[in-house]
Protein backbone atom coordinates (compact mmCIF):
# COMPACT_ATOMS: atom_id res chain seq x y z
CA UNK A 1 0.00 0.00 0.00
CA UNK A 2 1.21 2.87 -1.03
CA UNK A 3 1.24 6.10 0.98
CA UNK A 4 -1.72 7.77 -1.65
CA UNK A 5 -3.40 4.23 -1.35
CA UNK A 6 -3.28 4.85 2.16
CA UNK A 7 -4.85 8.31 2.23
CA UNK A 8 -7.41 7.11 0.23
CA UNK A 9 -8.26 4.16 2.42
CA UNK A 10 -8.36 6.51 5.30
CA UNK A 11 -10.98 8.55 3.92
CA UNK A 12 -13.52 6.07 2.41
CA UNK A 13 -13.55 3.93 5.53
CA UNK A 14 -13.54 7.07 7.95
CA UNK A 15 -9.98 6.15 9.51
CA UNK A 16 -9.57 9.57 11.43
CA UNK A 17 -6.13 10.42 12.92
CA UNK A 18 -4.72 12.36 15.20
CA UNK A 19 -0.71 13.17 16.31
CA UNK A 20 0.72 14.69 19.68
CA UNK A 21 4.27 15.07 18.96
CA UNK A 22 5.30 11.61 17.42
CA UNK A 23 2.33 9.66 19.03
CA UNK A 24 -0.09 8.82 16.01
CA UNK A 25 -3.64 8.63 17.26
CA UNK A 26 -6.11 6.49 15.08
CA UNK A 27 -9.77 5.81 15.21
CA UNK A 28 -11.11 3.07 13.25
CA UNK A 29 -14.58 1.52 12.62
CA UNK A 30 -14.15 -1.71 13.17
CA UNK A 31 -15.27 -3.18 9.57
CA UNK A 32 -11.74 -0.69 8.44
CA UNK A 33 -9.31 -2.43 10.76
CA UNK A 34 -7.19 -5.12 9.77
CA UNK A 35 -3.79 -6.10 10.00
CA UNK A 36 -2.24 -4.74 6.36
CA UNK A 37 -4.14 -1.16 7.92
CA UNK A 38 -1.97 -1.24 10.91
CA UNK A 39 1.06 -1.95 9.07
CA UNK A 40 0.54 1.02 6.88
CA UNK A 41 0.19 3.37 9.56
CA UNK A 42 3.33 1.64 11.38
CA UNK A 43 5.40 2.00 7.47
CA UNK A 44 4.08 5.46 7.41
CA UNK A 45 3.87 6.79 10.62
CA UNK A 46 6.51 10.01 10.18
CA UNK A 47 4.86 10.70 6.60
CA UNK A 48 1.60 10.94 8.74
CA UNK A 49 2.65 13.05 11.26
CA UNK A 50 4.12 15.89 8.96
CA UNK A 51 0.98 15.13 6.94
CA UNK A 52 -1.42 15.96 9.75
CA UNK A 53 0.66 19.23 11.06
CA UNK A 54 -0.17 20.64 8.16
CA UNK A 55 -2.76 23.18 7.83
CA UNK A 56 -6.16 21.70 7.93
CA UNK A 57 -7.32 23.17 4.36
CA UNK A 58 -4.21 21.79 2.76
CA UNK A 59 -4.27 18.03 3.71
CA UNK A 60 -4.93 16.09 0.41
CA UNK A 61 -6.28 13.05 0.59
CA UNK A 62 -5.63 12.51 -2.97
CA UNK A 63 -6.79 14.04 -6.35
CA UNK A 64 -8.24 13.05 -10.21
CA UNK A 65 -9.34 14.73 -13.04
CA UNK A 66 -13.13 15.96 -13.58
CA UNK A 67 -15.58 13.94 -15.45
CA UNK A 68 -17.08 15.10 -18.35
CA UNK A 69 -20.31 16.26 -16.26
CA UNK A 70 -18.39 18.13 -13.59
CA UNK A 71 -16.39 19.48 -16.90
CA UNK A 72 -19.61 20.59 -18.25
CA UNK A 73 -21.34 22.04 -15.25
CA UNK A 74 -17.98 24.17 -14.84
CA UNK A 75 -18.53 25.02 -18.31
CA UNK A 76 -21.86 25.93 -18.26
CA UNK A 77 -21.67 27.91 -14.69
CA UNK A 78 -18.93 29.94 -16.04
CA UNK A 79 -20.89 31.23 -18.86
CA UNK A 80 -23.87 32.01 -16.19
CA UNK A 81 -25.17 35.55 -15.76
CA UNK A 82 -24.92 34.78 -11.99
CA UNK A 83 -22.41 32.53 -10.28
CA UNK A 84 -25.19 30.87 -7.88
CA UNK A 85 -27.20 29.82 -10.34
CA UNK A 86 -26.22 26.39 -10.00
CA UNK A 87 -26.79 25.32 -6.79
CA UNK A 88 -29.24 23.28 -5.50
CA UNK A 89 -31.02 23.97 -2.60
CA UNK A 90 -33.59 22.04 0.15
CA UNK A 91 -35.26 23.17 3.03
CA UNK A 92 -36.17 20.26 5.36
CA UNK A 93 -38.47 20.99 7.87
CA UNK A 94 -38.22 19.26 11.36
CA UNK A 95 -41.48 19.30 13.40
CA UNK A 96 -40.86 17.43 16.60
CA UNK A 97 -38.42 16.80 19.41
CA UNK A 98 -34.98 17.08 17.24
CA UNK A 99 -31.53 15.40 18.53
CA UNK A 100 -29.09 18.39 17.06
CA UNK A 101 -25.99 16.29 18.47
CA UNK A 102 -27.57 13.41 16.38
CA UNK A 103 -28.10 15.70 13.27
CA UNK A 104 -24.44 17.18 13.55
CA UNK A 105 -23.10 13.93 14.05
CA UNK A 106 -24.81 12.66 10.87
CA UNK A 107 -24.00 15.86 8.41
CA UNK A 108 -20.36 15.30 9.54
CA UNK A 109 -20.14 11.70 9.00
CA UNK A 110 -21.78 12.21 5.17
CA UNK A 111 -18.71 14.67 4.42
CA UNK A 112 -16.48 12.18 5.85
CA UNK A 113 -18.10 9.47 3.70
CA UNK A 114 -18.12 11.02 0.41
CA UNK A 115 -15.18 13.24 -1.79
CA UNK A 116 -17.46 14.57 -3.15
CA UNK A 117 -18.34 17.07 -0.20
CA UNK A 118 -14.52 17.66 0.31
CA UNK A 119 -13.21 18.43 -2.78
CA UNK A 120 -11.57 21.65 -4.34
CA UNK A 121 -11.25 22.60 -8.07
CA UNK A 122 -8.84 24.12 -9.75
CA UNK A 123 -8.27 25.09 -13.15
CA UNK A 124 -4.98 25.47 -14.81
CA UNK A 125 -3.92 26.23 -18.56
CA UNK A 126 -7.61 24.77 -18.75
CA UNK A 127 -6.84 21.32 -16.80
CA UNK A 128 -9.39 20.84 -14.18
CA UNK A 129 -8.51 18.82 -11.33
CA UNK A 130 -10.49 17.78 -8.07
CA UNK A 131 -8.66 17.81 -4.83
CA UNK A 132 -9.66 15.36 -2.32
CA UNK A 133 -8.83 16.97 0.89
CA UNK A 134 -8.74 15.32 4.20
CA UNK A 135 -11.97 15.21 6.49
CA UNK A 136 -11.98 17.74 9.70
CA UNK A 137 -14.91 17.91 11.80
CA UNK A 138 -16.80 21.57 11.78
CA UNK A 139 -20.01 22.07 14.21
CA UNK A 140 -22.88 22.54 12.84
CA UNK A 141 -24.03 26.32 12.08
CA UNK A 142 -27.03 27.12 14.32
CA UNK A 143 -28.99 30.23 13.79
CA UNK A 144 -31.57 30.76 17.32
CA UNK A 145 -34.76 32.25 16.45
CA UNK A 146 -37.19 30.41 19.14
CA UNK A 147 -37.07 34.12 20.95
CA UNK A 148 -38.61 36.22 18.21
CA UNK A 149 -42.37 36.23 17.77
CA UNK A 150 -43.76 33.45 15.25
CA UNK A 151 -44.21 35.62 12.13
CA UNK A 152 -40.57 37.18 12.66
CA UNK A 153 -38.55 34.30 12.97
CA UNK A 154 -40.46 32.99 9.90
CA UNK A 155 -39.35 35.97 8.23
CA UNK A 156 -35.97 36.01 9.40
CA UNK A 157 -35.49 32.54 8.77
CA UNK A 158 -36.48 32.80 5.15
CA UNK A 159 -34.10 35.53 4.63
CA UNK A 160 -31.32 32.97 5.76
CA UNK A 161 -32.10 29.69 3.35
CA UNK A 162 -31.87 33.10 0.42
CA UNK A 163 -28.78 34.16 1.51
CA UNK A 164 -27.23 30.70 1.86
CA UNK A 165 -28.92 29.23 -1.36
CA UNK A 166 -28.15 32.43 -3.40
CA UNK A 167 -24.37 32.74 -1.97
CA UNK A 168 -21.85 31.43 -4.46
CA UNK A 169 -19.60 29.03 -4.04
CA UNK A 170 -15.88 29.37 -4.15
CA UNK A 171 -14.91 26.06 -5.14
CA UNK A 172 -11.25 26.30 -5.32
CA UNK A 173 -10.95 27.32 -1.78
CA UNK A 174 -14.57 26.00 -0.21
CA UNK A 175 -16.02 22.61 -0.46
CA UNK A 176 -19.28 22.69 -2.79
CA UNK A 177 -21.53 21.70 0.58
CA UNK A 178 -23.00 24.22 3.02
CA UNK A 179 -25.34 23.30 5.41
CA UNK A 180 -27.19 25.52 8.53
CA UNK A 181 -30.14 24.85 11.01
CA UNK A 182 -32.55 27.10 11.51
CA UNK A 183 -34.02 26.78 15.19
CA UNK A 184 -37.63 28.47 15.20
CA UNK A 185 -39.39 27.51 17.58
CA UNK A 186 -39.52 24.24 20.36
CA UNK A 187 -40.31 21.64 18.17
CA UNK A 188 -39.67 23.22 15.19
CA UNK A 189 -36.41 23.75 13.22
CA UNK A 190 -35.58 23.83 9.75
CA UNK A 191 -32.07 22.23 8.34
CA UNK A 192 -30.80 24.15 5.27
CA UNK A 193 -28.64 22.45 2.56
CA UNK A 194 -27.66 23.69 -0.35
CA UNK A 195 -24.58 21.81 -3.03
CA UNK A 196 -23.41 23.60 -6.11
CA UNK A 197 -24.12 21.17 -9.24
CA UNK A 198 -20.89 19.81 -9.66
CA UNK A 199 -21.43 17.44 -6.74
CA UNK A 200 -24.49 16.09 -7.23
CA UNK A 201 -27.51 15.39 -9.41
CA UNK A 202 -31.26 14.39 -8.56
CA UNK A 203 -29.63 10.79 -7.61
CA UNK A 204 -26.87 11.91 -5.61
CA UNK A 205 -29.69 13.88 -3.69
CA UNK A 206 -32.04 11.35 -2.48
CA UNK A 207 -28.77 9.13 -1.60
CA UNK A 208 -27.80 12.00 0.50
CA UNK A 209 -31.04 11.88 2.64
CA UNK A 210 -31.47 8.57 2.57
CA UNK A 211 -28.33 8.51 4.83
CA UNK A 212 -28.70 11.47 6.60
CA UNK A 213 -31.96 9.49 7.54
CA UNK A 214 -29.81 5.85 8.77
CA UNK A 215 -26.08 8.34 10.04
CA UNK A 216 -29.42 10.53 12.35
CA UNK A 217 -31.03 7.25 13.78
CA UNK A 218 -28.01 5.57 14.35
CA UNK A 219 -26.29 8.70 16.11
CA UNK A 220 -29.69 9.35 18.52
CA UNK A 221 -29.67 5.70 19.40
CA UNK A 222 -25.67 4.45 19.74
CA UNK A 223 -23.91 8.06 19.94
CA UNK A 224 -22.34 7.84 16.58
CA UNK A 225 -23.38 7.45 13.26
CA UNK A 226 -23.18 4.43 11.51
CA UNK A 227 -23.82 4.08 7.42
CA UNK A 228 -23.05 0.30 7.21
CA UNK A 229 -20.04 -0.23 4.38
CA UNK A 230 -17.88 2.22 3.12
CA UNK A 231 -19.56 4.08 0.02
CA UNK A 232 -18.71 1.61 -3.28
CA UNK A 233 -16.97 4.32 -5.01
CA UNK A 234 -16.28 7.91 -5.31
CA UNK A 235 -16.37 11.19 -7.53
CA UNK A 236 -13.07 10.28 -8.30
CA UNK A 237 -13.56 6.97 -8.86
CA UNK A 238 -15.58 7.67 -11.50
CA UNK A 239 -13.52 10.15 -13.47
CA UNK A 240 -10.53 7.86 -13.54
CA UNK A 241 -13.10 5.14 -15.26
CA UNK A 242 -14.56 7.33 -17.48
CA UNK A 243 -11.74 8.47 -19.02
CA UNK A 244 -10.84 4.74 -21.42
CA UNK A 245 -14.60 4.69 -22.11
CA UNK A 246 -14.99 5.88 -25.86
CA UNK A 247 -12.39 4.78 -28.04
CA UNK A 248 -12.27 5.90 -31.10
CA UNK A 249 -14.44 3.80 -33.02
CA UNK A 250 -17.06 4.02 -31.11
CA UNK A 251 -16.32 7.89 -30.76
CA UNK A 252 -16.64 8.30 -34.31
CA UNK A 253 -19.99 6.35 -34.73
CA UNK A 254 -21.80 8.24 -31.85
CA UNK A 255 -20.59 11.42 -33.15
CA UNK A 256 -21.72 10.68 -36.56
CA UNK A 257 -25.79 9.61 -35.46
CA UNK A 258 -25.51 12.87 -33.08
CA UNK A 259 -24.70 14.90 -36.69
CA UNK A 260 -27.35 13.36 -38.24
CA UNK A 261 -30.18 13.35 -35.37
CA UNK A 262 -29.37 17.05 -34.82
CA UNK A 263 -28.49 18.34 -38.47
CA UNK A 264 -29.76 21.65 -38.85
CA UNK A 265 -32.33 21.40 -36.37
CA UNK A 266 -32.03 24.68 -33.99
CA UNK A 267 -30.92 24.06 -30.73
CA UNK A 268 -32.99 27.67 -29.53
CA UNK A 269 -36.41 28.41 -30.01
CA UNK A 270 -37.55 31.96 -31.23
CA UNK A 271 -40.15 31.94 -27.92
CA UNK A 272 -43.07 35.10 -27.88
CA UNK A 273 -41.03 36.53 -25.06
CA UNK A 274 -42.18 39.73 -23.25
CA UNK A 275 -39.45 41.93 -23.10
CA UNK A 276 -36.31 41.61 -25.72
CA UNK A 277 -32.76 40.29 -24.01
CA UNK A 278 -31.20 42.99 -22.27
CA UNK A 279 -27.56 43.56 -23.32
CA UNK A 280 -26.60 43.38 -19.97
CA UNK A 281 -28.64 40.61 -18.34
CA UNK A 282 -29.38 40.74 -14.16
CA UNK A 283 -29.12 37.11 -13.62
CA UNK A 284 -32.14 37.13 -11.95
CA UNK A 285 -34.96 34.05 -12.62
CA UNK A 286 -37.87 33.62 -11.15
CA UNK A 287 -40.08 30.32 -10.62
CA UNK A 288 -43.91 29.50 -11.53
CA UNK A 289 -45.21 26.32 -10.30
CA UNK A 290 -48.11 24.19 -11.67
CA UNK A 291 -49.34 20.87 -11.08
CA UNK A 292 -50.68 17.91 -13.79
CA UNK A 293 -53.49 17.06 -12.07
CA UNK A 294 -53.86 13.13 -11.06
CA UNK A 295 -57.15 11.94 -13.71
CA UNK A 296 -54.08 13.95 -16.54
CA UNK A 297 -51.27 11.88 -15.09
CA UNK A 298 -53.62 8.95 -15.13
CA UNK A 299 -54.18 9.64 -19.01
CA UNK A 300 -50.82 9.97 -19.30
CA UNK A 301 -49.70 6.84 -17.77
CA UNK A 302 -52.13 5.09 -19.84
CA UNK A 303 -50.96 6.24 -23.52
CA UNK A 304 -47.71 5.62 -21.98
CA UNK A 305 -48.09 1.82 -21.68
CA UNK A 306 -50.17 1.54 -24.40
CA UNK A 307 -47.26 2.76 -26.85
CA UNK A 308 -45.14 1.32 -24.61
CA UNK A 309 -43.00 3.85 -23.84
CA UNK A 310 -41.94 6.23 -20.77
CA UNK A 311 -44.22 8.91 -19.12
CA UNK A 312 -40.93 11.47 -20.24
CA UNK A 313 -41.59 10.72 -23.57
CA UNK A 314 -45.43 11.24 -23.68
CA UNK A 315 -44.87 14.73 -21.07
CA UNK A 316 -42.14 15.95 -23.92
CA UNK A 317 -43.58 15.25 -26.96
CA UNK A 318 -46.63 17.52 -25.14
CA UNK A 319 -43.95 19.81 -24.58
CA UNK A 320 -42.72 20.30 -28.05
CA UNK A 321 -46.13 20.32 -29.33
CA UNK A 322 -46.67 23.37 -27.25
CA UNK A 323 -43.10 25.01 -28.08
CA UNK A 324 -43.54 24.82 -31.84
CA UNK A 325 -46.76 26.25 -31.66
CA UNK A 326 -45.57 29.19 -29.64
CA UNK A 327 -42.24 29.50 -31.86
CA UNK A 328 -43.40 29.03 -35.11
CA UNK A 329 -40.89 26.45 -35.94
CA UNK A 330 -41.52 22.85 -36.07
CA UNK A 331 -38.38 21.77 -35.18
CA UNK A 332 -37.84 21.38 -31.37
CA UNK A 333 -34.56 20.56 -29.36
CA UNK A 334 -35.53 19.74 -25.92
CA UNK A 335 -32.25 19.49 -23.71
CA UNK A 336 -33.17 16.33 -21.68
CA UNK A 337 -31.49 15.20 -18.84
CA UNK A 338 -30.38 11.44 -18.38
CA UNK A 339 -29.59 9.97 -15.08
CA UNK A 340 -26.44 7.55 -16.16
CA UNK A 341 -26.71 5.43 -13.36
CA UNK A 342 -24.36 2.62 -14.84
CA UNK A 343 -22.93 0.76 -14.34
CA UNK A 344 -24.39 -0.62 -11.25
CA UNK A 345 -20.90 0.24 -9.08
CA UNK A 346 -21.95 3.60 -9.58
CA UNK A 347 -25.27 4.21 -8.89
CA UNK A 348 -24.94 5.67 -5.27
CA UNK A 349 -21.63 7.42 -5.96
CA UNK A 350 -22.43 11.43 -4.69
CA UNK A 351 -21.23 13.56 -7.68
CA UNK A 352 -23.13 14.90 -11.03
CA UNK A 353 -23.70 11.69 -13.31
CA UNK A 354 -26.23 12.68 -15.01
CA UNK A 355 -25.65 14.27 -18.66
CA UNK A 356 -27.72 16.09 -20.77
CA UNK A 357 -29.43 14.36 -24.46
CA UNK A 358 -30.10 16.76 -26.84
CA UNK A 359 -33.53 15.36 -28.30
CA UNK A 360 -35.23 17.09 -31.73
CA UNK A 361 -38.72 16.65 -31.79
CA UNK A 362 -39.87 17.50 -35.74
CA UNK A 363 -43.64 17.82 -34.84
CA UNK A 364 -44.43 18.67 -38.75
CA UNK A 365 -43.39 15.06 -39.49
CA UNK A 366 -46.14 13.37 -37.24
CA UNK A 367 -49.31 12.27 -38.14
CA UNK A 368 -50.90 11.98 -34.41
CA UNK A 369 -49.94 12.64 -31.04
CA UNK A 370 -49.19 8.56 -30.25
CA UNK A 371 -46.40 9.27 -33.48
CA UNK A 372 -45.09 12.06 -32.20
CA UNK A 373 -44.66 10.20 -28.79
CA UNK A 374 -43.12 7.33 -30.10
CA UNK A 375 -40.97 9.59 -32.04
CA UNK A 376 -39.58 11.73 -28.68
CA UNK A 377 -39.17 8.15 -27.10
CA UNK A 378 -36.74 6.86 -29.92
CA UNK A 379 -34.92 9.86 -29.76
CA UNK A 380 -34.36 9.53 -26.28
CA UNK A 381 -33.49 5.94 -26.44
CA UNK A 382 -31.49 6.64 -29.32
CA UNK A 383 -29.62 9.00 -27.73
CA UNK A 384 -29.08 6.69 -24.41
CA UNK A 385 -27.42 4.53 -26.97
CA UNK A 386 -24.99 6.83 -28.76
CA UNK A 387 -24.47 8.69 -24.98
CA UNK A 388 -21.21 10.56 -25.10
CA UNK A 389 -19.91 13.96 -23.25
CA UNK A 390 -22.56 16.87 -23.94
CA UNK A 391 -19.95 19.30 -24.83
CA UNK A 392 -18.83 16.74 -27.43
CA UNK A 393 -22.26 15.86 -29.04
CA UNK A 394 -22.85 20.35 -29.73
CA UNK A 395 -19.36 20.20 -31.20
CA UNK A 396 -21.50 18.50 -34.17
CA UNK A 397 -23.91 21.61 -34.78
CA UNK A 398 -22.68 24.91 -36.75
CA UNK A 399 -22.03 27.88 -34.46
CA UNK A 400 -24.72 30.43 -35.45
CA UNK A 401 -23.30 33.51 -37.30
CA UNK A 402 -22.47 36.34 -35.12
CA UNK A 403 -25.77 38.50 -33.70
CA UNK A 404 -28.43 35.88 -35.47
CA UNK A 405 -31.39 35.00 -33.31
CA UNK A 406 -30.36 36.89 -30.28
CA UNK A 407 -33.79 36.57 -28.86
CA UNK A 408 -34.19 32.86 -29.05
CA UNK A 409 -33.33 30.22 -25.89
CA UNK A 410 -32.57 26.93 -25.57
CA UNK A 411 -35.03 24.61 -23.30
CA UNK A 412 -34.23 22.35 -21.00
CA UNK A 413 -37.00 19.68 -19.88
CA UNK A 414 -36.04 17.07 -16.63
CA UNK A 415 -38.71 14.44 -15.46
CA UNK A 416 -37.35 14.43 -12.41
CA UNK A 417 -38.12 10.25 -11.35
CA UNK A 418 -34.38 9.90 -9.95
CA UNK A 419 -34.91 12.16 -6.96
CA UNK A 420 -36.52 10.66 -3.46
CA UNK A 421 -37.50 13.58 -1.29
CA UNK A 422 -38.94 11.03 1.31
CA UNK A 423 -37.33 11.02 4.63
CA UNK A 424 -37.95 9.06 8.01
CA UNK A 425 -36.08 10.41 11.19
CA UNK A 426 -37.27 8.76 14.25
CA UNK A 427 -39.86 11.02 16.75
CA UNK A 428 -40.40 13.63 13.84
CA UNK A 429 -42.59 14.68 11.17
CA UNK A 430 -40.72 15.75 8.05
CA UNK A 431 -40.81 17.59 4.70
CA UNK A 432 -38.37 18.61 1.98
CA UNK A 433 -38.66 21.65 -0.20
CA UNK A 434 -36.74 22.90 -2.91
CA UNK A 435 -35.15 26.32 -2.39
CA UNK A 436 -34.84 28.16 -5.89
CA UNK A 437 -31.86 30.37 -6.18
CA UNK A 438 -33.31 32.82 -8.14
CA UNK A 439 -30.64 32.91 -10.06
CA UNK A 440 -31.33 32.43 -14.00
CA UNK A 441 -29.15 30.00 -16.41
CA UNK A 442 -28.93 30.54 -19.75
CA UNK A 443 -32.02 28.30 -20.61
CA UNK A 444 -35.70 28.25 -19.78
CA UNK A 445 -35.71 25.08 -17.09
CA UNK A 446 -39.24 22.68 -17.04
CA UNK A 447 -38.96 19.94 -14.47
CA UNK A 448 -42.03 17.51 -13.63
CA UNK A 449 -41.53 16.05 -10.50
CA UNK A 450 -44.14 12.92 -9.67
CA UNK A 451 -45.88 13.51 -6.51
CA UNK A 452 -48.23 11.23 -4.58
CA UNK A 453 -51.19 11.98 -6.38
CA UNK A 454 -50.58 14.26 -9.70
CA UNK A 455 -46.88 15.87 -11.23
CA UNK A 456 -45.68 18.57 -9.81
CA UNK A 457 -44.09 20.99 -12.36
CA UNK A 458 -42.06 24.54 -12.35
CA UNK A 459 -40.99 26.50 -14.92
CA UNK A 460 -37.67 28.01 -14.21
CA UNK A 461 -37.00 31.86 -16.53
CA UNK A 462 -35.97 35.07 -16.57
CA UNK A 463 -37.52 37.70 -14.94
CA UNK A 464 -35.57 40.17 -18.22
CA UNK A 465 -37.46 38.24 -20.43
CA UNK A 466 -40.75 36.97 -19.30
CA UNK A 467 -43.51 38.22 -17.16
CA UNK A 468 -45.24 35.80 -14.09
CA UNK A 469 -48.51 36.08 -16.21
CA UNK A 470 -46.45 34.91 -19.35
CA UNK A 471 -45.05 31.98 -17.51
CA UNK A 472 -48.08 31.22 -15.76
CA UNK A 473 -50.93 31.39 -19.25
CA UNK A 474 -47.58 29.36 -20.88
CA UNK A 475 -47.83 26.26 -18.37
CA UNK A 476 -51.65 25.99 -17.70
CA UNK A 477 -51.74 25.84 -21.67
CA UNK A 478 -48.91 23.38 -21.31
CA UNK A 479 -51.41 21.10 -18.56
CA UNK A 480 -54.62 21.46 -21.22
CA UNK A 481 -52.46 20.28 -23.71
CA UNK A 482 -51.27 17.33 -22.00
CA UNK A 483 -55.20 16.66 -21.21
CA UNK A 484 -56.37 17.43 -24.83
CA UNK A 485 -53.20 15.17 -26.42
CA UNK A 486 -53.60 12.13 -24.42
CA UNK A 487 -57.66 12.16 -24.57
CA UNK A 488 -57.18 11.94 -28.27
CA UNK A 489 -54.07 10.75 -29.11
CA UNK A 490 -55.18 9.42 -32.07
CA UNK A 491 -56.99 11.65 -33.91
CA UNK A 492 -54.89 13.97 -36.57
CA UNK A 493 -52.43 16.61 -35.48
CA UNK A 494 -53.72 18.92 -37.05
CA UNK A 495 -57.02 18.95 -35.40
CA UNK A 496 -55.02 19.31 -31.98
CA UNK A 497 -52.43 22.14 -33.47
CA UNK A 498 -55.92 24.00 -34.33
CA UNK A 499 -56.90 23.69 -30.78
CA UNK A 500 -54.05 25.36 -29.63
CA UNK A 501 -54.43 29.24 -28.28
Amino acid sequence: MTFDELLEYLAVHDVRLTGTGDVLHYDAPAAAMGAELVTALRSYKGELLRWLAAPADEREVTRAPLSAQQERVMEVAGRSAHPASWNVGLRVELLGDLDVAALDAALDGLVARHHALRTRLTCDGGIWTQRILAHRSVPLPVVELTALAPDTARCRAGAVCQELVASAFTLAHEAPVRYTLIRLAPGESWLVLVLHHVACDGRAVTVLLRELAVGYRTARDHGSPDFGPPATAQCTDYARWQQGQWDESTRRRRLAYWAEHLGDGPLALELPFDRPAPRQPSGQAATCRFEIPRPVRLAVEALARERGVTVTAVTAAALALLLARLSGQPDVTLSMPYANRSPQAYEDTVTVLATALPVRIRTAAAVTFAQLVGQAADGLFAGIDNLLPTAWIYRQVPVPAAGSAPSAMGVSFAFQNTLDTDVALPGLTVRVHDLPTGAARSVLVIALVPGPGGIDGYLEYPVDRLADGTARRWMTGYVDLLATACGGAHRPLAELRRSLV
